[in-house]
């Protein structure tokens, strides 16, 4: 049996620290500012800026500027910790919005500022913080294509060309731990630490924390129905978190995973790399891949990629739709019915869980690249069969960047 364990919980993110505050004010501000304004209408959204803005110090700004920076605070807080914008850097972009929505006459030079930034992070590779600096901007759709196209092709790039870094080998003693039968929760987060610290390599899973979904309930339970349920869709916030972080088992962390967004985003992953080696010129070297997945296509959703392809094509260059818009409409139209028919049993993600941990502590560390990875979709690889011609190749294309 798998036991609860409590491990050292990793640092919270920005947001989280006034989130905290937030919740125990919440329900007493929101009925306050109903009151004076007479109406029962007012957006829960916005009164959660005013408080957690006002918790930061910051008091007396237009509230659309003060909802616009609550929304890039909330979607920075979906990363995992260490691949969060820092204060410095929220900080740098809330000067930006709160110039724009007063209209004050430097506007300008805080855009530079955040534009430097974004260039800073487009050049490390920190795709997911540049996709969050470029949202505040008001573009057209053909900048807006731009600017994902570019994104996409230096994040598929790197995928491509991942290499791993300097690594140590994991104690043999500690990986049969691991990996011997119904192995409990303890021996296999000791291992996940081990890879952490040898590898560099961080497996994690998209979780909400129990305890501030519970605190976020009880502080709200005075509020109308409708408005705890908005407000509980947004926070607290659903973040990636590296497996161990919470005191929750394992397997309670998978389900608790396992929804269909995540199913949704695993397909899209594979149709992007899919996209990107048929985009490419030459020989890649990976066009086995194109190959599994059209065979994976077929016989676990009875989707012919020859379809796929040229709509996903058509509707990014003729139709003029950004990539994720037209990942979104291929996916509903192709993937979608096979997908609501998919039912994970506990017994199926249990085994296919052990089948990942095997996976991972046979691999060779050395050939590892170092990063966060998303361990829910080793396990889809296995719930939804995908056959790897290059196991190894997983590492690249399960990477969050």
């Amino acid at each position: 049996m798998m036991r609860s364990v409590k491990v050292s919980v990793e640092d919270s993110g920005y947001l989280s620290r006034f989130l905290d505050a937030a919740c125990s004010k919440y329900a007493a501000k929101y009925e306050t500012i109903i009151k004076r304004n007479d109406k029962d209408n007012i957006d829960a959204l916005d009164v959660l800026a005013e408080i957690v803005l006002g918790e930061m110090g910051v008091e007396g700004t237009d509230i659309s500027a003060m909802r616009a920076y609550l929304s890039i605070l909330i979607e920075n807080e979906h990363l995992p910790s260490q691949s969060q914008l820092s204060e410095a850097e929220l900080s740098t972009l809330r000067d930006l919005l709160f110039c724009y929505f007063s209209g004050a006459e430097n506007v300008n030079e805080k855009g530079a500022d955040v534009l430097s930034l974004i260039e800073k992070k487009f050049a490390n590779g920190d795709f997911s913080q540049a996709r969050i600096l470029l949202q505040i901007f008001e573009t057209n759709n053909e900048t807006r294509q731009n600017n994902e196209r570019n994104l996409f092709y230096e994040e598929m790039i790197m995928r491509l060309d991942a290499v791993a870094g300097k690594s140590k080998p994991i104690s043999a003693h500690l990986a049969q731990e691991v990996l011997a039968d119904h192995a409990p929760d303890d021996d296999v987060l000791r291992g996940l630490a081990a890879l952490d610290q040898n590898v560099g390599a961080r497996f994690c899973l998209y979780l909400r924390d129990p305890d501030e979904v519970e605190r976020w309930k009880q502080a709200l339970s005075p509020l109308k129905p409708d408005v705890q349920e908005y407000l509980l869709d947004y926070i607290p916030v659903v973040r990636w978190r590296r497996m161990g972080s919470l005191a929750m088992p394992i397997h309670a962390q998978l389900t608790q995973h396992m929804t269909f967004e995540m199913l949704r985003r695993h397909v899209q992953q594979k149709l992007r790399m899919c996209y990107f080696i048929l985009l490419a010129s030459g020989n890649t070297g990976f066009e086995w891949f194109i190959f599994a997945f059209s065979e994976w296509s077929m016989r676990c959703f009875q989707v012919d990629t020859r379809e796929v392809f040229p709509m996903l094509h058509r509707s990014g260059i003729v139709d003029g739709m950004c990539l994720q818009e037209a990942l979104d409409v291929v996916t509903e139209r192709f993937y979608g019915p096979a997908m609501n028919q998919i039912v994970i049993q506990p017994n199926d993600l249990e085994n296919a869980y052990r089948d990942v941990l095997r996976f991972i502590f046979e691999s060779d560390p050395s050939q590892i690249p170092p990063g966060h990875y998303n361990f829910g979709d080793f396990i889809l690889d296995r719930l939804i069969e995908f056959k790897f011609e290059d196991p190894m190749f997983a590492y690249r294309l399960h990477s969050m960047m």
